[in-house]
């Protein structure tokens, strides 16, 4: 394979959990590149809907990271890395003021939870903060290549919400 570190710096700082300082996943990083620091969790690989298209996704095992990474793909690809309440290298509160004001707040839905303008999208970034109420802890972080806004929510956005089994003796809508 060619040695292209181009997503190095990237992958580093995602490793770091340093988001206040990141800038954004480089087009050219690929799922070789990603697994040369995060190994697959296993075989599998799933679909399902980022942005406005099904994508395929697998799962990294991150040291640091309580959950495993989500990395979405086209092709070889890397689009997107997402994972669930991640830790930050700093308090919660110290990340989001060196982020300082994002672009967009958009409402979201936590498993079926709705938050109202807990979607903080700094799209120039490269970066998406699912906050819970009153930002005292992320719920979910997604992190991308830079875009505009509404390139973002057409390719990169996240759909966390899940919809309730209905209760026995319960009618289906």
């Amino acid at each position: 394979m060619e040695s292209d570190t181009s997503c190095e710096p990237a992958i580093r700082i995602f490793a770091a959990r340093e988001f206040g300082k990141w800038t954004g996943l480089p087009a050219s990083c690929t799922l070789d590149h990603v697994t040369q620091r995060f190994p697959l969790f296993n075989e599998g690989v799933g679909l399902a809907r980022l942005g406005r298209t099904k994508r395929q996704f697998r799962m990294l095992s991150a040291q640091g990271y309580e959950h495993p990474v989500r990395v979405w793909l086209d092709g070889p690809r890397v689009l997107m890395l997402d994972v669930q309440t991640p830790k930050f290298s700093s308090d919660v509160a110290v990340v989001l003021n060196e982020l300082g004001e994002p672009e967009a707040k958009l409402d979201y839905v936590w498993g079926t939870l709705p938050i109202a303008e807990g979607e903080w999208v700094y799209p120039q970034r490269g970066l998406s903060l699912f906050v819970a109420p009153a930002g005292v802890a992320i719920f979910h972080l997604a992190a991308f290549s830079p875009a505009t806004l509404d390139e973002y929510v057409e390719n990169y956005r996240l759909h966390l919400g899940k919809k309730p089994f209905p209760r026995p003796g319960q009618k289906v809508k």
